[in-house]
């Protein structure tokens, strides 16, 4: 016998545990899906009193102040301030249609566009940006060395088809690839450039009454404060 043939067989062998190896590691398909947590809280709470959502509008159009959020969906303090302000703000203003309140994607870093402003745009136009924004934010943690790439939106997005009944994953993905789902994102950072706004959360809060700008993450109180004076005329 050629004393090759062992030689063949043991690369062999070592190439088929090796393939195994990373067969385990990554799945068949590829990098195995995060499982996206929050996605029946998130639907509830975005649907439980049937809030309009256009694009990345949320509450009533003619509502009598206009909330605009400023965040970046990659920044843990975005994630925080999404839980301590954002949604108490919504539970007590846009749910009781007192306010109606804006999403503007701000991208903190060299770049005026992020992947997750993309696709939650994306989602937009099935009236999903809200939750999928969220859904975003409460899973940076779980995003891990990935970080937030087109394989953990495309995770989000799917956790969204598996959840809602209205949520097509395959128009989701046509929309994100599509250049025009990038304009809005780049015309939010844009105008956070011409507001002259900090890489922290800010909000921009508009009434008949006037407008208060709010930087550096403000707080429950000093949004509750901001619409309470802009809600006042004369």
């Amino acid at each position: 016998m050629s004393p090759w043939i062992p030689r063949a067989i043991i690369v062999l062998v070592t190439a088929g545990i090796v393939g195994a190896i990373i067969s385990i590691s990554v799945g068949d398909g590829g990098p195995r899906a995060i499982e996206i947590e929050g996605a029946d809280e998130t639907i509830a709470f975005y649907a439980d009193t049937a809030i309009p959502q256009d694009g990345a509008r949320l509450g009533p159009a003619d509502a009598p102040v206009e909330i605009e959020l400023f965040t970046d969906l990659r920044a843990t303090q975005s994630a925080e301030y999404q839980v301590d302000v954002v949604r108490p703000l919504i539970e007590e203003y846009v749910k009781t249609d007192r306010a109606q309140i804006g999403l503007r994607h701000r991208s903190v870093g060299a770049s005026q566009l992020s992947l997750p402003a993309v696709a939650a745009t994306a989602a937009g136009n099935q009236g999903r940006q809200w939750e999928f924004a969220d859904l975003v934010l409460q899973n940076l943690d779980v995003a891990g060395p990935r970080g937030v790439d087109e394989d953990f939106l495309r995770d989000v997005a799917n956790t969204l088809r598996g959840t809602t009944q209205d949520f097509d994953a395959e128009e989701w993905r046509e929309d994100f690839a599509s250049p025009a789902s990038e304009e809005q994102p780049r015309a939010d950072s844009e105008l956070a450039t011409e507001l002259k706004l900090p890489a922290q959360p800010a909000l921009v809060i508009t009434g008949p009454g006037g407008a208060e700008t709010l930087v550096d993450a403000p707080s429950l109180a000093d949004a509750r404060a901001a619409i309470e004076r802009v809600s006042v005329t004369g």
